[in-house]
């Protein structure tokens, strides 16, 4: 029987070890810290950060502060095995100067000590900044005022003026103050005394310490005008018959005065990429309709393009120039351009195309047999709206992809196309209604 029992007594032993080794309370509590560095952006009033217990023993915390601008929120607690706490940080920073501070949080326990170190950027403010919501006003016979709204984007005082070179132009204010984020409702007011029955036309600028701006204004005097807007990337022909043909310019407007309404308007717009020989680049974009003005005052008019066409332009810093153009490639929609675009980084444009689900754009690499190819989707993206366009980069150091494309046969001579800078910005108006070209 004693070896059993001295086996049993062996047992029981390592047992009581094993135990023992398993209790909690043998392992003390262990401070942890998910950061030692809390950085406060600019704007930024509140951050966080993490402790935790990895200890067995439950763990009692203080944390404390550098500076009084500094608050900690819980300031203390107990955790036990495991457990986290999340610790809120504000910084009241409206009293401190420019520039980075920087401070201390020390959190105390008896499961360690640990320093955090706290920094505060506070930049100088932004400057004032003039941002207003319109760029062109057209009052009608019946009316003698509109408004502007001016608003300080800027975190510093803004100080503005508004002036004319037309002495029939008055404002209900001429100047003003704003407070950031602060703004003024403007009206701009007419005088039509001693003035000849007309369409008037003026410029109202707007200089302030935070950068300028101006709003055109057309004022009728007991005359109706039809006004055509330009908002595309290329100059339009618009030609109503008895009144003739005129070019409006990008982003620019057309008037047509009559001594009374019409009731109804005839007109024919067209537009399209051009290079500098003359050739037309991509779809030439007509719009032709007659409007009914039976119920329209003074309207204005936006001649829009379609969603289902865009407008190109490409910007090619590669190693080799590029030719040999497809646009909408081996679809029923492909137009092909012989025009070179030399590999010199800058932008150059070349007119409106079909967009398609599918579309492309193909390019030669010059000295090469190879395309450079451009997918929707991948490459670039239709956001399918009104006036859209898409700028092509190409930065290709190696051969690109094997051409499959035949050779482009073009009676014209191959041209360098034109640069001209995109301009996206839009003509702010109000009540301005959309004419979009036939598909």
């Amino acid at each position: 029987m004693k070896p059993y029992t001295t086996k049993l007594f062996w047992l029981l032993g390592i047992s009581i070890l094993l135990f023992s080794a398993c209790r909690k309370d043998n392992r003390p509590a262990d401070l942890h810290t998910d950061t030692n560095n809390l950085v406060f952006k600019k704007g930024e009033t509140t951050q966080y950060f993490s402790i935790v217990n990895t200890g067995n023993s439950s763990m009692d915390y203080q944390i404390s502060v550098a500076d009084d601008f500094l608050h900690v929120t819980p300031s203390n607690g107990i955790l036990g095995f495991n457990e986290i706490a999340k610790i809120r940080v504000d910084a009241e920073i409206d009293h401190l100067d420019y520039g980075l501070h920087q401070s201390s949080i020390m959190v105390n326990s008896n499961g360690g000590i640990s320093d955090m170190l706290v920094q505060i950027y506070k930049p100088l403010p932004d400057p004032a900044k003039l941002w207003w919501d319109i760029d062109y006003i057209k009052i009608n016979s019946q009316s003698d005022r509109d408004y502007v709204i001016i608003r300080n984007d800027g975190e510093e005082i803004l100080d503005y003026q508004l002036n004319s070179a037309q002495s029939w132009i008055s404002y209900s204010q001429s100047s003003g103050s704003l407070a950031p984020g602060a703004e003024d409702k403007v009206w701009i007011i007419v005088d039509r005394t001693g003035l000849s029955n007309n369409l008037f036309s003026g410029i109202v600028r707007i200089n302030s310490n935070g950068g300028a701006g101006q709003i055109a204004l057309d004022m009728e005097v007991n005359v109706y005008s039809v006004t055509f807007f330009n908002p595309t990337y290329t100059p339009m022909q618009i030609n109503v018959p008895g009144m003739g043909s005129e070019e409006i310019g990008v982003l620019n407007r057309m008037n047509y005065v009559f001594d009374y309404n019409p009731q109804s308007i005839f007109y024919r717009a067209n537009t399209h990429g051009e290079a500098p020989n003359g050739q037309i680049l991509g779809v030439d974009l007509v719009w032709q309709e007659t409007i009914d003005l039976s119920n329209e005052v003074s309207p204005i008019f936006d001649l829009n393009v379609s969603e289902y066409f865009y407008f190109l332009s490409v910007m090619n810093y590669g190693i080799h120039s590029l030719d040999n153009w497809s646009m909408n490639y081996d679809t029923d929609y492909q137009i092909d351009e012989n025009i070179l675009i030399p590999n010199d980084g800058r932008e150059y444009t070349f007119g409106y195309y079909d967009a398609l689900n599918n579309s492309n754009v193909y390019a030669r690499m010059v000295g090469t047999d190879n395309d450079a190819v451009w997918e929707n989707g991948y490459e670039f993206d239709f956001l399918w709206t009104l006036n859209q366009s898409i700028l092509l980069e190409s930065s290709l150091k190696s051969s690109g992809q094997k051409s499959i494309r035949p050779a482009i046969k073009s009676p014209l001579k191959q041209a360098t196309i034109k640069v001209i800078s995109t301009n996206t910005s839009a003509i702010r108006k109000r009540n301005a209604r959309s004419l979009v070209n036939g598909k």
